[in-house]
């Protein structure tokens, strides 16, 4: 699948993102439809340890975080993570949030492309696995435009804004990436 991916980078988290993941997770639009919630840019300074491994081969790190950059405009737009979620199994999980001034432009599209293709040329992972609440049919469109399957529906998966809320599980497998590339 030929993806916009030359449309935008991904580049891994550090000290200067933090005003703007700070800005991200404080937009309402940002948090409607995932269990975010806002942060000093303090707290977030203590979870960027997390995010020091950047080679998605190394054998034993299980998390991963990217901004976003828009190539022409070499502005953020957002953030990715990747989670190794059973290493031995090589299945990942990815999640995404794309500030609301980029929606409806085909950014999480090629977002979550460019992130797919970095996942299975980068590392040994055979599937990848993504959920989105049932309310946000935007979300689901990004997925299923990348090839991912629907799959199923996890009742009560998250709570956002003190409510259990459904969510759609979807999956990626390598080898349907390959096909579809």
């Amino acid at each position: 699948m030929d993806h916009a991916s030359s449309t935008v980078e991904l580049n891994p988290i550090s000290e200067e993102d933090l005003p703007f993941w700070k800005e991200l997770l404080a937009q309402q639009e940002t948090r409607e439809h995932q269990p975010l919630q806002e942060r000093t840019e303090e707290e977030l300074r203590q979870h960027l340890h997390r995010y020091t491994e950047h080679d998605l081969g190394h054998p034993h790190h299980r998390e991963y975080k990217w901004v976003v950059i828009d190539t022409k405009s070499l502005e953020r737009l957002g953030e990715v993570s990747f989670d190794k979620l059973d290493i031995g199994q090589k299945i990942g999980r990815i999640g995404y949030s794309i500030a609301p001034g980029w929606w409806g432009k085909g950014f999480g599209t090629a977002v979550v492309g460019a992130m797919v293709d970095k996942i299975f040329s980068e590392s040994d992972c055979q599937r990848i696995e993504a959920e989105c609440s049932i309310h946000n049919p935007a979300s689901r469109r990004v997925l299923e435009k990348n090839g991912f399957t629907r799959e199923g529906t996890k009742r009560g998966y998250l709570e956002i804004h003190g409510e259990r809320v459904d969510h759609y599980s979807f999956g990626l497998l390598k080898e349907n990436w390959e096909k579809q590339r």
